[in-house]
């Protein structure tokens, strides 16, 4: 049993680049420095020549939620502070999402996200049941993939167990489930699979 706890932290990574002996630029990544792309602005910058394209350069990338650039008076030098999006899931191995659902290019993390793959009309969905799994007070399921497909509808592999929501969350079944999160709580004992899909109720599996 695992009750909720989480921890907040901030990294600061301070780049210097001398480019072409024209501009010594100084890049504060504030959100930590984990991602290729990261590593790939670092070997553009080196490419670019004068404030309007190294400007233009940080603009085009949709992985960066925020940025400031300070040129500074009368020398080369440039200072540029950086937070990027940080990603929630990623969709079938082709684009992060952040929790505001901005959709940006995947590239390789060290950090874990969660794996979302099928064919899903609304990405909505796929926040909502993040939420609903995970932000209950009781117990910490941590998510590592959800799976949707026309055959079973939506399953939630977590670290302790597989949830099985089929196709349609109805409030009713939502209701069911923070129920049997209680249920589960209460008895100090996580099954291995909960099975939402019954149409009468939840059914339990203690198997391995």
């Amino acid at each position: 049993m695992h009750l909720c706890n989480k921890t907040f932290y901030s990294i600061f990574i301070l780049f210097s680049l001398n480019l072409s002996a024209y501009y010594e630029i100084n890049i504060n990544y504030e959100s930590g420095f984990e991602y290729e792309s990261q590593k790939k602005l670092l070997i553009d910058l080196q490419k670019e020549s004068s404030k309007r394209s190294i400007e233009n350069l940080i603009k085009n990338q949709d992985w960066i939620r925020e940025y400031s650039l300070v040129f500074k008076p009368l020398s080369k030098k440039i200072f540029i502070s950086i937070k990027n999006r940080e990603p929630l899931f990623i969709l079938n191995k082709e684009h992060f999402y952040d929790r505001n659902l901005k959709k940006f290019t995947f590239d390789k993390s060290r950090k874990k996200i969660i794996l979302v793959k099928g064919d899903i009309n609304d990405i909505e969905d796929i926040l909502n049941i993040i939420d609903l799994v995970q932000l209950n007070n009781l117990i910490e399921f941590k998510i590592d993939r959800i799976d949707y497909s026309f055959v079973n509808g939506w399953d939630v592999k977590t670290d302790t167990a597989l949830i099985r929501f089929g196709k349609n969350i109805s409030d009713q079944r939502i209701k069911n489930f923070l129920d049997t999160v209680n249920y589960i709580y209460e008895n100090r004992k996580i099954p291995s699979i909960i099975d939402m899909r019954y149409k009468d109720g939840v059914a339990l599996s203690y198997g391995k």
